[in-house]
């Protein structure tokens, strides 16, 4: 990926700050929206630190498409965004245009996803609704691309890096770090709220 299509990690924040997100997400589905920085981050460990944003890309459960956009702006060609939910993925239209890239955007369950991709990026439920949701993420992840980049609550770990060895994968990086979670729902009492999360590699 030539150095030239690839913004600094700081204009990236800044960009995928521009997006909008949904104003009235829906808590069963869990649409709790990637920050800029953590996105960049992630976008960062995947296409400076590993080279794995060339070929085909596929975000996982898109939302708003903030990590799909990211990828396209740090010059991935082939790009696509998944998401069961239409109204994020009109949003995610939106945003693609403001940021002015081009990306595939499919409205599909995550399950029914076939395909053959080189690299998963994606922010999975974190099963605060429903227990382990992001597992059923990463199992159609490892059936879709070799390398995949997911966003994880960190207090998840020890469970996470379990089920990964059962199921014959390794989580070859794990970087940890702070991200806002902004006020959405009604029982949120706080302007935001910080979280720890884990930005894991599984290869």
């Amino acid at each position: 990926m030539a150095d030239k299509t690839r913004p600094s990690k700081r204009q990236l924040e800044i960009q995928l700050a521009k997006l909008k997100i949904l104003e009235t997400p829906r808590l069963k589905l869990e649409q709790y929206p990637v920050s800029p920085e953590t996105a960049a981050e992630l976008l960062y460990m995947a296409g400076f630190e590993h080279n794995d944003l060339e070929g085909h890309i596929v975000d996982l459960g898109t939302g708003t498409g903030r990590l799909a956009i990211g990828a396209a702006l740090m010059g991935s060609e082939h790009v696509q965004g998944v998401d069961v939910d239409p109204k994020s993925l009109a949003l995610a239209r939106e945003n693609a245009e403001t940021a002015r890239v081009n990306v595939e955007w499919v409205q599909l369950a995550v399950s029914t996803i076939k395909g053959s991709y080189d690299t998963v990026i994606m922010n999975p439920p974190y099963g605060t609704r429903t227990a382990h949701a992001d597992i059923k993420f990463l199992d159609r992840a490892f059936k879709l691309a070799p390398v995949t980049y997911s966003i994880h609550k960190s207090s998840t770990r020890d469970f996470l890096t379990k089920y990964v060895q059962r199921s014959n994968n390794r989580i070859d990086v794990i970087r940890s770090m702070r991200m806002e979670i902004p006020h959405l729902f009604g029982f949120h009492s706080r302007k935001s709220k910080s979280i720890e999360v884990d930005l894991c590699r599984f290869a």
